[in-house]
């Protein structure tokens, strides 16, 4: 489904919006638990062969997007998913509205390794998995932590593996795009692995920042082309200025689809 079929207004009422919740967490937490268990035996299962764990990805992709995907009287529009290619590496990056981004982005199927906060790896069962699937832990601010991230993030480029980076480094406020950190480009600089941008829109109306009640709506994503650090002379500023001057302008044209399609449903 294109973006241009997008539905943004939210059909529930107050009451609505309570009764979505009060089924909506309790389902997030029991399926995590009964969820890890197939993705450990997976794990189990596969290590010996499956070095890239593509297969429990996979599985990982599908129970991380099923949560909007399936939810009563929310969607999740991907358009652009000719340009994932699963056998190049590139690092995809995503803009960051809300909590539920995760969930969102895993909509569009890319086999990659997440960079994610260190914090989500001690959560039970979803940490746990992220751990089998061998994401990448960040702790925020903190200098080691990072070096320690970009170090690993060569290693796994090395073996082949792409990455799934949100350059903002957190949650926009406001829902545009704050400034973006440099170490996604620095690594597809150094390392001549293109950039694929991911654009979303309709989270931050989902799971509004600083709140835990979801109302349910449609959310959008666009993939963009795969873009070459070569086009700046493999520059990692220019580079993360460029990519984020393209994700902004897609935003941009991806609000005005949804405007669109808001009036057009009145």
């Amino acid at each position: 489904m294109s973006a241009d079929e997008s539905a943004p207004e939210n059909e529930l009422g107050p009451l609505g919006r309570f009764a979505f919740n009060a089924v909506f967490w309790p389902y997030l937490a029991l399926s995590s638990v009964v969820l890890f268990f197939p993705a450990l035996g997976l794990f189990l299962a596969t290590a010996a062969f499956d070095k890239k764990r593509r297969i429990l990805g996979r599985f990982t992709a599908e129970w991380g997007a099923h949560y909007i995907e399936r939810a009563p009287y929310a969607r999740v529009n991907v358009s652009g998913r000719e340009h994932v290619d699963p056998n190049r590496t590139v690092i995809y990056v995503s803009n960051h509205q809300s909590l539920a981004d995760t969930l969102a982005v895993f909509s569009v199927r890319a086999p990659a390794l997440w960079v994610s906060k260190i914090e989500v790896f001690y959560a039970p069962f979803l940490g746990w998995n992220m751990s089998l699937n061998r994401f990448i832990p960040l702790k925020r601010g903190h200098l080691p932590s990072i070096m320690r991230m970009y170090r690993t993030c060569l290693r796994r480029i090395a073996e082949g593996h792409s990455l799934l980076v949100f350059p903002e480094g957190t949650r926009s406020r406001d829902g545009n795009l704050r400034p973006f950190f440099r170490g996604a480009f620095a690594l597809a600089a150094r390392t001549r692995v293109p950039i694929v941008p991911i654009v979303l829109e309709g989270t931050g109306d989902l799971l509004k920042k600083n709140t835990v009640g979801i109302s349910p709506t449609t959310v959008d994503l666009v993939v963009l082309p795969a873009i070459d650090p070569a086009v700046v002379d493999y520059d990692s500023r220019k580079l993360r200025d460029h990519v984020r001057d393209v994700m902004a302008e897609e935003l941009e044209r991806l609000r005005e689809r949804r405007a669109r399609a808001t009036i057009s449903a009145q």
